[in-house]
């Protein structure tokens, strides 16, 4: 019966390295990411904005003397749509070298000085491919003070943007350092977040090899690595580590289509028991979202339409999914367990951020622009809550599975455990034999009988017999556990059943069998020795496996028989020797 204990010990021993690998993991992503931060911001200089004193003409409309936090474009940009902001540059600069930094979106750049080019960016891609979303960072020439500026936007996608982001000239030593002083929380919390789910998925796959229960992990791991990825992309953290903005956008478009995926395939899991319609209905609403990211991808990648374009219908389609996927595993809060409570509260969690931040980007863009305070976006931390619910969610689903099967495994244990000697009892060798027989597998029966155990019954008492009993039960456990299943059938007849593949080890573990009995009898003081008979349903394949028993049975009592003759023959002698 050792084989449960075993069991549960290594499941333990499982859930204990996994949590112990992902906090080491989350503390040292911490501090590396801390530690980069600190490294990298020492100084920001002096950022300077240009948010006054701009002539903005739109196509043919002219407006002079612009604030550009408080200016709304009239009317929805549409692809062809051209905006001219000039403006007068400072006449100081905050450093040797400056530059200009510029947040826009699906749109390309080109900057004059005194009507000079000094930065293009998009023009080729606007014509044959995708504009990307991004900062751009514009180099402005030395001696630059002073003099005229002139940007030239083109939005390529319609609603590309709706209001004019404020340019900030800063020194260009510290333009790196500028964007992540204003985006400190947001570039933690992403990086974080992707580096995170990029672990767990690393660590959760390992570990599948050895432990199926970790596939749950695996998929946590991936969505909470494309939620990473996405917010990486969404705010533009990205560009820390790639300056290519049509790659960069790509992906956090490309990822935002993938995340619904792993999301309800996780809820698929954790519905295990609901019936047919609610699992299709599930798997429907998956193969909705694959079949539209493969779409969208194709008309993306020909130019037909690019990845904003679909991007209303996405947010609806999402948005139905999961709607269809809450009303299709639906289920009493009563009936479910604390990993479903946990894992609905981190769904709802994660709604309630996504909510918030849509309101948020919509004042943002449409209401109050020029308000820092709700300049960013707040998914991030949404995510990373609703990533570290999930992981805790798993926890107590790992948890109440091993506790369930520790509790079915005491059940199990009283069902097939023999009370005296911790062996197997007879019904696990029926149920053993049923298995050999449906599996069709090869197998040797060893049968063996206690020898004088009536007699210590008799002369002794039952304690001492009980003694003699655990006594052998030890000595057989001790040479047949690691080579077959050890089972007490009754009384003094005991049964081991070993796989084909170990026939050379029987042998040797008879022998050593008994050794310890002679070694047994000394330290006891009782004689321990057995009788034993050894068949295979090799000998006879028309043979089952309870015919297969009698067989060795029958050897068995052969021996018995055997060795009674010689213990006669051998007082017969001695009583000859005395006279």
């Amino acid at each position: 019966m050792q084989l449960f204990d075993k069991n549960n010990s290594n499941d333990v021993h499982f859930v204990r390295k996994l949590i112990i690998s992902i906090s080491i993991i989350v503390v040292f992503i911490a501090a590396v990411v801390i530690f980069s931060i600190n490294m990298k911001s020492e100084s920001s200089g002096n950022p300077q904005k240009l948010d006054t004193g701009w002539d903005v003409i739109i196509n043919d409309s002219i407006y002079e003397d612009v604030t550009l936090s408080t200016f709304r474009i009239p009317e929805g940009l549409e692809k062809g749509d051209v905006i001219l902001l000039k403006n007068t540059l400072p006449k100081e600069f905050d450093g040797d070298v400056s530059c200009l930094m510029l947040l826009i979106y699906l749109t390309t750049v080109d900057a004059n000085i005194d009507g000079q080019n000094i930065y293009s960016y998009g023009n080729e891609e606007y014509e044959n491919g995708f504009v990307g979303s991004g900062y751009h960072f514009i180099q402005l020439p030395y001696q630059s003070e002073g003099k005229e500026i002139s940007i030239v936007l083109k939005p390529s996608e319609a609603g590309a943007f709706t209001n004019i982001p404020t340019p900030v000239v800063v020194d260009s030593r510290y333009a790196p350092t500028t964007f992540t002083d204003k985006n400190m929380l947001n570039i933690f919390i992403c990086i974080f977040l992707f580096m995170l789910g990029a672990s767990i998925t690393i660590v959760s796959a390992i570990s599948f090899f050895f432990n199926t229960n970790a596939k749950r992990l695996v998929v946590i791991g991936i969505l909470a690595s494309l939620i990473g990825a996405w917010s990486l992309g969404n705010t533009k953290v990205l560009q820390m580590f790639s300056i290519n903005l049509e790659v960069n956008t790509v992906l956090e478009y490309l990822t935002l289509y993938v995340a619904p995926i792993p999301l309800i395939g996780l809820i698929i899991m954790m519905r295990q028991d609901d019936t047919v319609w609610k699992k299709r209905t599930l798997f429907l609403g998956m193969f909705a979202i694959i079949l539209f990211g493969v779409i969208s991808t194709i008309l993306h990648f020909t130019n037909v339409a690019h990845y904003p374009s679909t991007l209303t219908a996405f947010h609806f389609l999402a948005f139905g999914v999961l709607i269809i996927a809450a009303v299709a595993g639906r289920k009493k809060f009563s009936l479910m367990d604390r990993a479903e409570r946990l894992l609905n509260f981190a769904i709802i969690v994660l709604c309630v951020f996504a909510g918030l931040d849509i309101i948020r980007f919509n004042f943002s863009k449409y209401i109050w622009p020029e308000n820092e305070l709700i300049a960013n976006s707040i998914l991030p931390f949404g995510t990373l809550v609703f990533v570290i619910l999930l992981v805790g969610s798993y926890l107590m689903y790992l948890y109440d599975m091993i506790k369930s099967k520790a509790e079915s495994m005491a059940l199990s244990k009283m069902a097939y455990n023999d009370p005296l000697t911790g062996l197997y009892n007879r019904a696990k060798a029926e149920e053993t034999f049923a298995k050999l027989l449906e599996k069709q597998k090869d197998y040797f029966l060893i049968n063996l009988d206690l020898n004088g155990l009536k007699r210590m019954n008799d002369q002794f008492g039952h304690e001492k017999g009980d003694l003699l009993i655990t006594s052998f039960a030890d000595i057989l456990r001790t040479c047949f556990d690691d080579i077959g299943t050890v089972v007490r059938m009754g009384g003094d007849e005991f049964l081991i059943i070993i796989d084909s593949d170990k026939e050379e080890l029987i042998k040797p573990a008879l022998a050593n069998m008994i050794k310890l009995e002679s070694e047994k009898s000394k330290e006891t003081g009782m004689r321990i020795e057995a009788s034993f008979g050894i068949s295979s349903n090799i000998e006879d394949r028309s043979r089952n496996p309870e015919q297969v028993y009698s067989v060795a049975d029958s050897r068995m009592y052969s021996m018995k028989q055997k060795t009674k003759a010689a213990r006669r023959a051998k007082a017969q002698a001695a009583d000859k020797n005395n006279e």
